[in-house]
């Protein structure tokens, strides 16, 4: 209850009407912008480095300066490899020249920040108001994907250092942390013999995610085990600040019961890097930074370490244009699993720093170091080689370490620096975390050329975990009817080809079966009947609360108003039968009633009850959040899919010939269910006009519904028997649509028409009205023509101006472009199982 209030409520009244801070809006941007396809993503990250090119180059000093004295301007860039040539910002020149890199046009205030308590001599920079915003936008919705949720207790292990002074500045942090509901731990204050003490202080806490930095979150996890303490499971356990290892995953997962989700960043632009649910590498944060791999002064090769080079998008006040930060990463190549369009990295093989150079000049990852001691009686280790190459093992031993651990642990690190490298073991009390409370494994001092070794990395992997059986997720689909209609089929694709390892789908009819349920059967999804009249149904509430029990549904997805109300209601009162609540997520299929206030009322209810909001257009997504005043952080948009493999250019004679159109007239095709909506009046009096100038021309329209009976009236009145004919439902459009010489859409209020995709698909130009959806698939003047709703006399101009376009075939083509890039059945899929597995981890 708390944290609906603070996501709903007091976050939003602090942060955006009392603040006037734009963090929320910039994270709505984000929870965006990552569905969108690599291409897209990858062209709006490129778009944004120009503009911090240009800005440096213009109005800040040192950029002016340097690109001068480089003979390189922004201009010249007109693809990522050109940034080649640009010089590259080193901590040095931070230091030295951090006057000269604030702009000249900057007005207001500036956050300090500094950083390089790991190396030495601190770094000062700065950074913008706008750019903090954007920061922790990043921040949250990186969490999320780890299942946090503002407003639910968060426990952080991080560094905090001892003797810190109380004054407003302490108070005001104390009671943000209170307001946020976040625990410290600091790592300056973990001793090695209360370690079972603080795990116990996590247990009474009981934090729904824990946020870490590598090292406490093992040492932790490993005493838990040792004194066999159980820790209530959060979602989720994001580790940061240092490199995660293998085996120090396996470690705090099996202890706290939770995935780990690794993080990646640095303080000069803070998240670069974070893993989803799926594990996959970590996706960047694209939109706010821009990274670049180099070895040996050239692009690091796709799989191999390189140094990291940054460019902050952001950061006007302060702005930070390739900034090698002096960690080591290796890129990862494809799409990952989730559907998110962001890149990935395989891996962050750790600092420059951290690397050790041995015999023959081999480079030994320091993801080395840690396999050495995983079984060996140690509390804590670091390796230091300074620049003349020698080597130094610190060691902390433990409670049953001898010499012959000693020996042991020579004889291990000789393997990988090779027999002659000058090595020695020394004991100590402790080894000193760094000023941000870290601890660093490995220490080198001697400088490393990636473009010329490769990287000795450990082959003793752990053996992969055998994967825990774990029960399918049990989906309720809450829906009006499987009619003939694009929502309808949508669920169908979604009970169809989600993961049936993972998801047990079943489908509640709140009216009648519709035609479409038979299709149900042959792929074993289950039917449940519950009809009833119009309106909120009390009784249907009780019976679909007491279904969802019966059935131990973990997540009702509804689809339509008032499968919405219902099922949300229902899902609520459920909890209060079995004591547990399924997750609830509603997707926007695009109806809307704006001028409806009892309906919009109710939409806003149920959202309010709902744990996301699925949007399938923008224009969708537009009436959530201003009509009815849905959550920014809940609605997330997921474009319906269609199968480009089913649908495409085909025999085009053949088609024609099962539909009886003779060759070389004019072919008006329409594919939508008969209801008022789709307003075929409107298309068939536009098509009454086309006539006139084209006589020989026919309109074909393919679907059934309430609306047909009047529809033959009118077409009676109009005279066009013969020209215009009515197939009803059909099985085969994938085989008609090649048929048509252009597809006409009249619609009065759309989402995302399945049927627009498809025709596209198909690599048909389109003529549609303005409305929902309809603009994000038909381009205007690109793959159709877009006309206002209700106006026949536009829209059969419409159709005579494309019939007469010698590029219909290149509209059609690009069309279907768009539809692979954009709106594949896929991407639609693995889009709601990524939502599915975000939600449940909220439970």
């Amino acid at each position: 209850m708390y944290a609906s209030l603070f996501q709903s409520v007091l976050f939003p009244l602090y942060e955006t009407h009392l603040r006037k801070r734009d963090t929320l809006r910039a994270l709505a941007e984000l929870e965006q912008s990552q569905w969108r396809t690599p291409e897209e993503v990858a062209e709006d990250s490129f778009r944004r480095l120009l503009e911090a090119l240009r800005h440096a180059e213009t109005n800040v000093p040192f950029y002016r300066r340097r690109f001068a004295e480089y003979g390189v301007r922004a201009s010249q860039v007109k693809a990522p490899e050109d940034l080649a040539a640009f010089p590259i910002l080193t901590k040095e020149d931070v230091r030295q020249h951090g006057s000269e890199l604030v702009a000249e046009t900057h007005v207001g205030r500036l956050h300090p920040s500094s950083t390089g308590g790991s190396t030495g001599e601190p770094m000062r920079f700065a950074y913008d108001h706008p750019t903090y915003e954007r920061r922790v936008a990043a921040a949250l919705r990186a969490d999320g994907w780890a299942g946090a949720e503002m407003g639910e207790k968060e426990l952080h292990v991080w560094g905090r250092p001892p003797g810190e002074k109380k004054g407003l500045g302490t108070t005001k942090r104390t009671v943000q942390e209170t307001l946020w509901r976040r625990k410290y731990i600091s790592t300056f204050h973990l001793r090695a013999d209360r370690l079972g003490e603080t795990v116990r202080e996590i247990v009474d806490y009981a934090p729904r995610v824990v946020v870490g930095y590598t090292t406490p979150l093992f040492l932790l996890a490993r005493a838990a085990l040792e004194h066999g303490i159980e820790i209530p499971p959060p979602r989720g356990i994001i580790t940061a600040a240092e490199k995660l290892f293998d085996h120090q995953r396996e470690v705090i997962e099996r202890a706290f019961g939770a995935p780990v989700f690794e993080r990646y960043g640095c303080r000069e632009v803070m998240l670069i890097g974070a893993e989803c649910e799926r594990h996959e590498g970590l996706h960047l944060h694209a939109e706010g930074v821009f990274v670049e791999l180099y070895g040996g002064g050239r692009p690091a090769p796709v799989g191999t370490p390189g140094e990291v080079i940054l460019t902050d998008l952001y950061n006007r006040a302060m702005p930070f244009i390739r900034y090698r930060n002096d960690d080591v990463a290796v890129a990862k190549v494809g799409s990952c699993a989730c559907g998110r369009g962001l890149p990935r990295l395989a891996s962050v093989e750790g600092r420059v720093l951290d690397l050790l150079v041995g015999e023959d000049s081999r480079i030994v990852a320091g993801e080395m170091i840690p396999f050495l001691f995983k079984d060996l009686p140690v509390e804590r280790y670091q390796v230091h080689q300074r620049a003349d190459r020698t080597v130094t093992l610190r060691i902390v031993p433990g409670p049953t370490y001898g010499p012959e651990v000693t020996k042991l642990v020579d004889e291990r690190l000789r393997l990988v620096l090779g027999q002659s490298a000058p090595l020695t073991v020394e004991i100590v009390r402790d080894i000193p975390l760094t000023a941000a409370g870290k601890h660093r494994v490995t220490v080198s001092e001697v400088p490393v050329d990636l473009g010329s070794v490769s990287i000795k990395k450990s082959q003793d992997k752990p053996a992969p975990r055998a994967a825990t059986p774990r029960p399918r997720t049990r989906v309720a689909h809450v829906v009006l009817g499987l009619r003939a209609g694009g929502l309808e089929r949508v669920v169908l694709d979604l009970v169809q080809g989600m993961d049936r390892s993972r998801f047990d789908s079943m489908v509640i009819a709140l009216d009648e079966p519709g035609e479409l349920a038979s299709r149900l059967a042959p792929i074993d999804v289950p039917l449940r009947l519950l009809p009833r009249g119009q309106g909120l149904d009390p009784s249907v509430i009780g019976e679909l609360a007491d279904l969802f029990g019966r059935e131990g549904i973990d997540l009702v997805h509804t689809h339509n108003p008032r499968p919405h109300v219902h099922g949300a209601l229902a899902a609520l009162a459920a909890r209060r039968v079995t004591g547990k609540r399924p997750r609830v997520v509603h997707t926007k299929h695009g109806r809307n009633y704006p001028g409806d206030l009892g309906r919009v009322l109710a939409n806003r209810m149920a959202s309010a009850l709902s744990d996301r909001i699925v949007a399938v257009s923008d224009d969708a997504r537009r009436v959530a959040l201003e009509i009815e005043r849905g959550s920014a952080r809940r609605l997330v948009t997921i474009r319906n899919g269609v199968d480009t493999r089913a649908y495409k250019p085909g025999d085009v004679e053949r088609a024609r010939q099962a539909l009886d159109v003779p060759t070389g007239v004019l072919h008006v095709g329409c594919v939508a269910r008969l209801s008022a909506e789709k307003d075929h009046a409107t298309l068939i009096q536009a098509f009454a006009r086309v006539r006139t100038s084209h006589p020989g021309a026919r309109l074909t329209l393919v679907g059934e519904g309430p609306e047909r009976a009047s529809l033959e009236a009118l077409v009676k009145k109009f005279g066009l028997q013969g020209a215009a004919h009515f197939l009803g439902h059909r099985d085969d459009v994938a085989a008609l649509l090649p048929g048509f010489d252009l597809f006409a859409l009249a619609s009065r209020t759309e989402g995302t028409s399945l049927t627009l995709l498809e025709a596209a698909a198909a690599g048909l130009p389109i003529v549609a009205t303005r409305v929902g959806g309809n603009p994000e698939i038909v381009t205007d003047g690109e793959t159709g023509l877009l006309v206002p709703a209700g106006e026949p006399v536009a829209l059969s101009d419409a159709i005579g101006s494309l019939w007469a376009r010698r590029d219909r075939a290149r509209m059609g083509q690009a069309g279907r472009a768009l539809v692979e890039a954009r709106y594949g059945m896929g991407k639609m899929i693995s889009a709601y199982e990524t939502l599915y597995a975000e939600v449940l981890r909220l439970a």
